[in-house]
């Protein structure tokens, strides 16, 4: 690596780092700021912020599936039906992605964290969800569901977030999974529809190694420390420091976007 690159490369690891600690411990995973980190910070055009973020999704999925499937907590029948919606809605997205300006990508962005911050708020009715619902999904959840996923994957593959927090909701309320077990067939699901996305934005000619590289050096160590310090955080807290946060980054996009 020459000297002129090595600043950036330390840019990006330690901002990556930095915005996988935020993702790990508000519970929202880092791909939420790390696009307008790579934005905004880093000056990445925002195709590539998302394609980056996706290839980070990639990694914290498989490293989260590693130890959940340890622990038989992801329910693969349920993944099953849910993954082929979150392909096509990934690889979809990712495609309609490369056509569009950089300037509606940024705002869809800043309406999207408006979307996440409703979301979060869900978080505690999910919590009240304590077992498993035996009963057979009837065809109304099953089309709910299929629905969900597919917007899931369509916010991943366009926008580079993880779909975490918007799957989780969805595998626990409608599928009614415990908190845990949603999490864990999250993240089994978006190690492959990322990986669709993200194979769709290399095509695009989105991807750059080097910004890849180091990024995921950052993000994953970052979203572990994130996850222990979570244990420690008021949840209450959490939540404020997320929605004052996310209404930064919704207004920061969305100004960006419109000013352009």
């Amino acid at each position: 690596m020459t000297g002129d690159a090595l600043p950036g490369f330390l840019l990006v690891a330690g901002g990556s780092a930095f915005m996988g600690v935020l993702g790990g411990l508000l519970g929202v995973g880092g791909g939420v700021f790390l696009v307008p980190f790579l934005i905004f910070a880093a000056d990445l055009p925002p195709k590539e912020a998302v394609a980056v973020s996706l290839c980070c999704v990639i990694g914290t999925s498989a490293s989260a599936s590693f130890v959940t499937a340890r622990a038989n907590l992801p329910r693969l029948d349920v993944s099953l039906r849910v993954e082929p919606a979150l392909i096509i809605g990934a690889v979809l997205a990712s495609a309609v992605g490369g056509k569009l300006s950089d300037d509606i990508v940024v705002v869809g962005f800043g309406l999207l964290m408006l979307v996440i911050i409703g979301l979060v708020q869900l978080r505690r009715r999910v919590r009240s969800l304590s077992a498993d619902d035996d009963a057979p999904l009837s065809t109304r959840r099953r089309i709910g569901l299929v629905m969900a996923a597919f917007l899931s994957g369509a916010a991943s593959g366009i926008f580079g977030v993880g779909g975490g927090v918007l799957v989780v909701p969805a595998l626990a309320l409608v599928a009614r999974l415990p908190l845990r077990t949603a999490a864990a067939t999250s993240s089994l699901c978006l190690m492959i529809s990322a990986s669709s996305a993200a194979y769709v934005h290399w095509g695009h000619g989105n991807l750059r190694p080097e910004i890849v590289a180091a990024a995921i050096v950052g993000v994953l160590p970052g979203g572990m420390i994130g996850a222990r310090l979570q244990r420690r955080a008021s949840e209450r807290h959490m939540e404020i420091a997320f929605t004052v946060l996310a209404l930064v980054v919704a207004g920061l996009s969305i100004a960006r976007g419109v000013g352009s």
